[in-house]
């Protein structure tokens, strides 16, 4: 799949593809969350990504997968994004009779997705599923807004600036007091 992706965006400039297969603690912790999935039904177990030049490279290859692949379900988190402002747009594919599931980012939701990864894992465990410290949770989600601004090329509100300035600091202060 991911070979059959980089066919698909060969014509956006500097696109990345990239998989990965999600490890077991990561799918056992994901069950324990939502009691009423099961395995057979976890479209995330297996997935390619594609970090493209703009939100409108994404759309474009979303429509062309949709086109030529078997999507069974997309979810726009560009147009509805996540609580903890995520934004990607993610196509679940059936592929060899498994669903496999498909993220498309512009850079910034991908340094941004990245920067959450990095934050939960050496600072605030549990920040990708709504936990981690209140301030450090809001200082990504106003991250997320300056993020869309920036990929629908409008300027970043003065607000939202503001908020992220004010909201750096518990940040600084989490990561301070878990480097001693």
């Amino acid at each position: 799949m991911a070979a059959n992706l980089r066919y698909h965006v060969a014509e956006e400039e500097n696109a990345v593809v990239a998989q990965r297969l999600k490890k077991f603690p990561t799918i056992a912790g994901k069950l324990l969350r939502e009691p009423r999935m099961k395995l057979s039904r976890m479209a995330d177990i297996g997935g390619v990504r594609a970090v493209l030049p703009d939100q409108d490279a994404v759309y474009r290859i979303g429509a062309r997968l949709r086109k030529n692949w078997t999507i069974t379900k997309t979810r726009d988190y560009i147009a509805e994004p996540k609580d903890d402002g995520y934004r990607a747009l993610h196509l679940i594919d059936r592929h060899g009779g498994r669903l496999i599931e498909v993220q498309l980012r512009t850079r910034y939701q991908d340094r941004w997705a990245n920067a959450v990864e990095v934050m939960a894992r050496d600072f605030a465990p549990g920040l990708k599923f709504g936990g981690g410290p209140e301030g450090v949770r809001d200082y990504f989600v106003a991250l997320a807004e300056m993020v869309a601004s920036l990929d629908q090329g409008r300027p970043v509100d003065a607000a939202v600036l503001a908020r992220l300035s004010s909201l750096r600091e518990h940040v600084d202060t989490l990561e301070a007091e878990r480097e001693r």
